[in-house]
């Protein structure tokens, strides 16, 4: 009887450090007050889009996001009029604004951060996009929510967690 309560409680203990330790993996995670909503395997030097309806000309922008070891880092962004907010080299964010294809390009944005949040409301309705993956942080997070996207490692439990919804 003692060695069957040893191996349970050293099975136990095994289940509980799989369950609670960190993995190696990186994830791209969107949380709401240490909720995750999502969470996706992501590499290092990997680019995902936010996308969204700009408030007052509604049209799209598209700004283009890369995962490094540091942090995040935002290249550029794509949209397809000039509206309050929408940034330029003028105002000192990015290095050079072309006309592609009937839209702007702002690259060479080059903003470090650890993460950011964004304020869900139906417009702008933000939108991740990431190898195929699409999530609608409204949908996830319901309207007037605020939402942190970054980079981190997450325990099992977590990642089984995410993957549920």
């Amino acid at each position: 009887m003692v060695i069957t309560l040893s191996v349970l409680i050293l099975i136990f203990a095994v289940l509980i450090v799989a369950f609670f330790s960190f993995s190696g993996e990186a994830y791209l995670v969107a949380e709401q007050r240490d909720i995750v909503l999502f969470a996706w395997q992501i590499e290092t030097n990997s680019t995902f889009e936010v996308t969204y309806t700009h408030s007052l000309n509604q049209s799209p922008i598209t700004d283009t996001i890369r995962w490094t070891e540091d942090g995040l880092v935002v290249e550029k962004s794509v949209f397809m009029t000039f509206g309050a907010g929408v940034p330029i080299p003028s105002d000192g964010v990015g290095t050079e604004l072309l006309f592609v294809d009937g839209r702007y390009e702002l690259t060479g944005i080059d903003k470090h951060m650890p993460g950011f949040y964004i304020m869900t409301q139906e417009v702008p309705d933000h939108r991740i996009k990431f190898q195929g993956r699409e999530a609608s942080l409204l949908e996830l997070a319901g309207s007037g929510a605020s939402v942190y996207i970054t980079v981190k490692r997450l325990p099992l439990i977590t990642r089984l967690m995410a993957a549920q919804k």
